[in-house]
């Protein structure tokens, strides 16, 4: 678990930090989230968090 919390903290630091220059200035928009995007993305890392645990204790065996 603490693995898998570190590459969340690590991912997301590494994406704010290296965000490319021509994503941001897109003169199509596409690389652009819109409301829609942003909370379908919030609703999964929310589903994820509280999930995740119970994920990971369905393939425990023998663990009282």
């Amino acid at each position: 678990m603490t693995i898998h919390m570190f590459g969340a903290y690590f991912g997301l630091t590494c994406s704010f930090y290296f965000k490319p220059k021509r994503a941001i200035e897109d003169e199509f928009g596409q690389g652009k989230a819109n409301y829609n995007s942003r909370l379908i993305a919030v609703i999964g890392t929310i589903f994820l968090f509280i999930y995740w645990p119970s994920f990971n204790s369905a393939l425990s065996y023998g663990v009282a």
